[in-house]
């Protein structure tokens, strides 16, 4: 099938060079580009969109390499294969981004680390995570530290938060906010869930604030009786 092809392409460019000097490059204009892949974030429309550069580029001279820097361009594209079908369609194996968190209100992590700012934010169920410009590698190793930490217990992040001073700041899904302080992160957890398992699971709606940033216990907000 290979040879069949190959053969077939030579003909192709055999005939459109004794159409003129020039027809060969109008001849093996990309008029199509096919894109295919478990497409979950991106549309087809959105990445067509994306890589319109490269429509009408001559099929015979277009470098895969430099279309591939284009289709890697597109926000949700992970990795991809490309291939020329001749005589005027590329062909795009896409390979998604999988997201992990949301970065901030208009950004998403992936899993491989990589920020994405997409034209549209999904609605997931993911954790936010935020802090200062540049600060997602940190946050996003905090994150895989603390998710271990929780993983013997019930809570759940709801958001992370790396404060410009270096200080850390904890919601759960439930609605309890932990101040965790600058350091020793970790410790300030685990005696936390181990107050929360004895002494405050129960009560999760009498609970203003959670302050963890003590050496031997926490100290909690609670709601005043009516």
């Amino acid at each position: 099938m290979r040879i069949a092809a190959l053969i077939g392409a030579i003909l192709l460019i055999l005939v459109a060079t004794f159409q003129g000097k020039d027809s060969s490059e109008t001849w093996f204009a990309i008029e199509n580009i096919e894109i295919k892949g478990d497409l979950k974030y991106a549309t087809k429309a959105e990445l067509q969109s994306d890589f319109s550069s490269l429509l009408d580029q001559s099929l015979l001279s277009v470098s895969l390499s430099d279309a591939l820097a284009t289709v890697l361009s597109s926000e949700w594209v992970a990795s991809a294969e490309i291939r020329k079908v001749w005589p005027n369609t590329l062909q795009v194996l896409v390979h998604e981004h999988t997201p992990l968190a949301y970065w901030g209100d208009r950004q998403v992590l992936s899993t491989s680390a990589a920020v994405i700012t997409p034209k549209t934010v999904p609605d997931l169920p993911l954790t936010r995570l935020y802090g200062p410009e540049d600060s997602s590698d940190i946050v996003l190793e905090q994150f895989g530290l603390v998710s271990q930490v929780l993983a013997s217990s019930s809570l759940r992040i709801f958001s992370l938060t790396l404060e410009p001073r270096g200080a850390w700041n904890i919601v759960f899904s439930n609605g309890v906010a932990v101040k965790l302080g600058r350091s020793e992160i970790l410790e300030r957890l685990q005696r936390f869930i181990a107050v929360y398992k004895s002494d405050l699971s129960g009560r999760i709606d009498q609970i203003t604030s959670v302050d963890a940033r003590y050496p031997h216990g926490v100290a909690v907000g609670w709601t005043k009786n009516k």
